[in-house]
């Protein structure tokens, strides 16, 4: 066994396995995700140990792919993906690692010290995909893994032609040299069928964008006419304050010329119990502070109790607007559920905190039947209605976010990651 089969066993296994990481979505801490990490790479090395001392790499080969069936099963509850979205990581991880194998094969001839060359190209390869898609990719691929039951398919087709030539021979290195063609033009057309999925992707993004930005202004325009209406109530109610304060005025100064201070003294502190309280600050960012306190007071006059506990920054990382248009259709939503509740139901829970990350949930009772299609988002029965639920949905698209609703037990739960 040679220092070169050791190292790129341990690059390749290992960046495979960051690659499939970094395509799932984890539920768990990163401490469990390394952990994971180094009981497969450590495993698939000792049980590699006797093909590498024999030369095997055929062998060697087969093993791999069926070591790594196993691990994504064995791996799967570590991750929050379906099933089926799941899968489509994993046959996406091994297109990447067999168009890698191919492409270092045939290219580390052209190096000196071929042998240490195609590790090095393994992981630069490996790297590159994984950098791509964290800076690049990540909502397109996202997409992709939301319509699975599009490119599954073609994406387990082009793994069973390529990895063939792996599986159905009994000497890999003669048949990567005697159909060398072949091979590289299989690699090339996953390359170029995977650039065209995300190209369409994007062009369906764009297309959603362009939604959004028409629902944002149909939103835009219904807050500021809700806006309007709530400065009318406000211009309104001082005029009555000001004549009230008159007529309070004249009073008081009646009260002090006939000598009834204690009359007097009890009519200020009842009109100082009578004065509005100081407006509340939810959170720092002044624009989703001011659509929280609007829906916050709407929610008031209604009889629904609120818990607002929100950790959201003046400064953020996703469009602004877009947010609050955001906040806004949850609270909206969660109103609508809650008020046809009777009172002692009527609630809803709004928490957001901001760990870099900027989480969002929403939680409310409801009544009746929710639906959710096969993305798991709500399907709205009524004409006219489900607008606020797209308008959330395009602006988690657009920031490359992840959106999870729970309608179960009676409560409807909804979490935005943004």
């Amino acid at each position: 066994m040679q220092l070169y089969d050791i190292l790129r066993s341990i690059v390749t296994n290992i960046m495979l396995v960051v690659l499939l990481f970094t395509l799932a979505r984890p539920k768990c801490q990163m401490r469990t995700l390394y952990y994971a990490l180094v009981a497969i790479v450590t495993t698939d090395f000792f049980l590699n140990i006797y093909f590498y001392l024999n030369n095997d790499y055929t062998t060697l080969g087969k093993l791999d792919i069926f070591f790594f069936i196993v691990v994504g099963i064995s791996v799967k509850p570590l991750f929050s993906d379906r099933f089926m979205q799941w899968l489509f990581n994993c046959i996406t991880a091994m297109n990447v690692y067999a168009v890698t194998v191919v492409l270092s094969y045939y290219l580390c001839g052209y190096f000196w010290y071929p042998q240490y060359a195609n590790t090095i190209l393994r992981f630069l390869m490996f790297a590159a995909v994984i950098l791509l898609y964290r800076k690049y990719l990540r909502p397109l691929y996202r997409q992709a893994a939301e319509l699975w039951s599009v490119y599954l398919f073609q994406s387990i087709c082009m793994f069973t032609n390529l990895g063939w030539y792996f599986i159905g021979n009994n000497n890999v290195q003669q048949t990567l040299n005697e159909n060398y063609i072949p091979i590289l033009l299989l690699a090339a057309l996953v390359v170029f069928v995977y650039v065209a999925i995300f190209i369409s992707l994007k062009k369906s993004l764009r297309a959603a964008t362009l939604r959004e930005e028409n629902l944002k202004m149909q939103s835009d325009s219904e807050l500021i006419r809700q806006r309007l209406l709530l400065m009318d109530e406000a211009v309104r109610q001082m005029s009555i304050v000001q004549h009230d304060r008159r007529h309070f005025n004249n009073t008081l100064l009646a009260l002090f010329q006939e000598g009834e201070y204690d009359k007097a003294k009890e009519l200020i502190l009842r009109q100082s119990e009578a004065l509005p309280k100081k407006p509340q600050s939810y959170c720092r960012n002044v624009s989703v502070n001011a659509a929280v306190s609007y829906y916050a007071e709407l929610a008031r006059q209604q009889g629904i109790r609120c818990d607002l506990r929100l950790d959201i920054p003046e400064n953020l990382k996703v469009d602004e607007l877009s947010l609050v248009m955001a906040i806004s259709n949850l609270l909206e939503n969660a109103i609508a559920a809650v008020s046809v509740l009777t009172a002692e139901k009527r609630e809803l829970r709004f928490t957001a905190v901001n760990t870099g990350q900027l989480i969002l949930e929403m939680t409310n009772p409801y009544i009746g039947e929710i639906r959710l299609d096969e993305k798991g988002i709500p399907i709205s029965s009524k004409e006219g209605h489900g607008r606020g639920t797209q308008s959330i949905s395009a602006f988690i698209a657009g920031c490359g976010g992840e959106l999870v609703y729970d309608v179960s037990g009676g409560i409807f739960k909804v979490r935005l990651m943004a």
